[in-house]
């Protein structure tokens, strides 16, 4: 027989037992974290990245290393051979190595527009960011973006009748006594035609960069005897670099791959890599070679990113530790 004590006590006994640190529980920590927030926001972007972006490089790697159909072929390597013989680039024989040529000189054009490109948008930027009254900044940065509001493929068509035989250049040119020059259906009108349409995108981030330029450090430096040159060489360039880096870094990209530019502008002499893939998707209709050139070129652009993120830490460290006073 239970005493008196065990009887009061036997009801506390069975009450049900708390798991601390159960599945609920942890369950509604989590869904209150900011992890949990944080992927709920994220889930959308990432599946459009997803859907936009991974499985097409996927697949373009897919259909790199096979011979034929994808899954149904054997794997091969015979594609990114063919861009680059080995016996040819040992030789140094380039006239064997067209797409080798041909890329490196996409990525020369692309050099060349992006420094075109920062040239001319340096000037710009400073006079919006800290010469022009602040009642027109936004005015100004107006004009520097009307140009998105047109179409890119009919902003490059209005440059034919500019760059031809007959066009407005070659006819202040003869209008002066000067001979005509060959610009378009030519290099040169592939790198103007690149340097009109991406120059924005290089005067935006920087002027980003110049509109937060202290004033007082350029006035400094002048009062110290520097000149214009060293100013913007040793005060403006390296505190303005974050947005040359970033237009610039963009730019390279964007000529890298340009394909509408050169086919309209460029002809033969202006022909550029990417005009090579969509031959070889469009019109010879060999995709497995056509995504062993766009893997290539992908990889050349990453790699050029690597160097760029690096070459850029370096210039901020020896910002930091340079010497040598204005």
């Amino acid at each position: 027989m239970s005493s008196p004590d065990d009887v009061a006590t036997e009801p506390l006994s069975r009450e049900p037992e708390t798991t601390p640190g159960g599945f609920r529980d942890r369950f509604l920590a989590w869904s209150e974290s900011e992890v949990f927030k944080g992927s709920l926001s994220l889930g959308p972007i990432l599946l459009l990245l997803t859907l936009c972006y991974t499985i097409p490089v996927l697949l373009l790697l897919i259909y790199s290393v096979f011979s034929g159909d994808a899954f149904e072929t054997a794997l091969s390597l015979e594609h990114f051979r063919r861009f680059a013989d080995l016996s040819a680039v040992l030789s140094l024989s380039w006239g064997d190595l067209p797409y080798i040529r041909l890329l490196t000189r996409s990525l020369g054009i692309a050099v060349v527009v992006t420094v075109l490109s920062l040239t001319i948008s340096y000037p710009i930027t400073y006079y919006l960011g800290q010469v022009a009254p602040e009642r027109w900044k936004v005015t100004l940065v107006l004009l520097v973006i009307i140009p998105f509001w047109t179409s890119y493929l009919i902003r490059t068509y209005a440059w034919i009748p500019i760059l031809s035989g007959n066009g407005f250049i070659n006819s202040a040119l003869t209008a002066v006594g000067l001979p005509a020059l060959p610009l378009l259906n030519s290099y040169w009108g592939t790198i103007i035609g690149l340097v009109y349409v991406f120059v924005p995108f290089t005067i935006l981030p920087l002027y980003a960069s110049m509109d937060g330029l202290d004033r007082s450090l350029i006035e400094a430096a002048r009062d110290l005897g520097a000149s214009r040159w060293r100013v913007f060489r040793e005060v403006i360039f390296p505190l303005t670099l974050p947005g040359a880096l970033a237009g610039g870094i963009f730019v390279f990209i964007k000529c890298a791959a340009a394909y509408v530019t050169p086919a309209l502008l460029g002809g033969t002499s202006g022909r550029m890599y990417a005009q090579v893939i969509a031959t070889q998707f469009r019109t010879a209709f060999n995709w497995n070679f056509g995504a062993a050139l766009s893997v290539i070129l992908v990889a050349v652009i990453l790699a050029s990113l690597w160097i760029a993120k690096r070459y850029g830490a370096d210039l901020k460290k020896s910002r930091g530790l340079g010497g040598g006073g204005l």
